[in-house]
């Protein structure tokens, strides 16, 4: 009961603090579940049960995905990208001149080792950034097709593929491992989630955004961002919504390896710093506590996912905690991090 007291006081704390209206967060470990959750929405209050978006998570939905057709025998993750879309990306990564494209592979877009440009963040060489025109509120919907111009006639790589010790968060990887998986199910990004995620799990309301879902507002500082064609344009790299319960329900279920072959997780490790302090792996992050920050702990270590809304899910191996939610606000992107460290500690046994 302490543990809850003090996540309680935690959130409490926390809501009402730098343009933070929302914030619900759940926590599984040892077979316990605890909920916290503060703020109302729409005349009703907030709960670990309500629908957020949860942007950039909605990553470790399509790694799921990905290890299920892999160990279905359907792709294997060193199969070249480009022979799953004959004649469309030709000369999308071009490196010294020459056209390397045929050298990534599902692996590279897994690890961020492809050094395809960022589509979504990534400046343009007008010095345009699609993030900015959609933070100001520009919404636009956008396709396959816009994005492989934007990255092969406006953007340009950062290295070859699979260059040793390099890596480069870029949302292009996702959002094409989210069309590799339509192509081979032959069906839309929505139903294979569905058949191949929520569904075997009993998830309801976990899924990938269309305009007019009713979920938290997407908030940026005392503004509300108002982009719904823009969020439903990239489902599998930024456009996923779920709950801080289902959340941690799906994240329990990928690091018990229920969702595909165990086998998949010892090959997540290998680790490449993309921005300080996430590294990526292999369709995960890991977020480390650097030893020289508060509360000055050596192994916290989560590995998951968070995304820009400020939604996260993440497991800490040492006390094998499932901690999950959202303080829905996208600037100060590292308070996500400090709130769910926090919340860690009070909850940990």
């Amino acid at each position: 009961m302490a543990a809850q007291d003090e996540l309680n006081r935690l959130i409490a704390a926390d809501v009402g603090k730098a343009g933070c209206h929302e914030a619900a967060l759940c926590v599984m470990q040892g077979g316990r579940t605890m909920t916290v959750s503060r703020g109302t929405w729409r005349g009703a209050r907030v709960t670990a049960d309500t629908p957020f978006l949860i942007a950039s998570t909605s990553k470790l939905l399509v790694t799921a995905m990905i290890f299920r057709l892999a160990g279905d025998g359907l792709i294997r993750l060193d199969d070249p990208v480009i022979n799953f879309f004959p004649g469309e990306i030709d000369r999308l990564h071009v490196w010294a001149r020459d056209d390397v494209t045929g050298r990534i592979t599902i692996r590279h877009l897994l690890t961020h080792t492809s050094g395809l440009p960022d589509y979504f963040e990534g400046k343009r060489r007008d010095g345009t950034r699609l993030a900015t025109q959609l933070f100001a509120g520009q919404d636009t919907s956008f396709g396959l097709e816009d994005v492989i111009r934007w990255v092969r006639d406006d953007m340009s790589p950062a290295f070859a593929p699979g260059t040793a010790g390099r890596a480069l968060y870029s949302d292009t990887n996702f959002y094409l491992l989210t069309e590799v998986v339509a192509r081979v199910r032959r069906q839309s990004p929505d139903d294979a989630l569905r058949e191949l995620v929520t569904a075997p799990l009993g998830l309801t309301q976990t899924r990938f955004f269309k305009p007019g879902d009713a979920t938290l507002p997407l908030r940026m500082g005392a503004a509300i961002l108002d982009i719904p064609r823009a969020i439903a344009a990239m489902p599998g790299d930024g456009g996923a919504i779920s709950t801080a319960r289902e959340l941690a329900i799906f994240a329990r279920a990928f690091i018990d390896g229920r969702l595909f072959d165990a086998s998949f997780l010892t090959a997540m490790v290998d680790w490449r710093r993309v921005f300080f302090p996430l590294e990526a792996g292999l369709g995960v992050l890991r977020f480390r506590l650097p030893w020289f920050l508060p509360p000055f702990r050596t192994g916290m270590d989560f590995i998951g996912h968070s995304g820009i809304s400020g939604a996260f899910v993440y497991h800490w191996p040492k006390q094998d905690m499932i901690i999950s939610g959202t303080i829905n606000q996208i600037n100060n992107r590292s308070r996500p991090y400090r709130v769910m460290v926090k919340a860690a500690l009070a909850a940990a046994t």
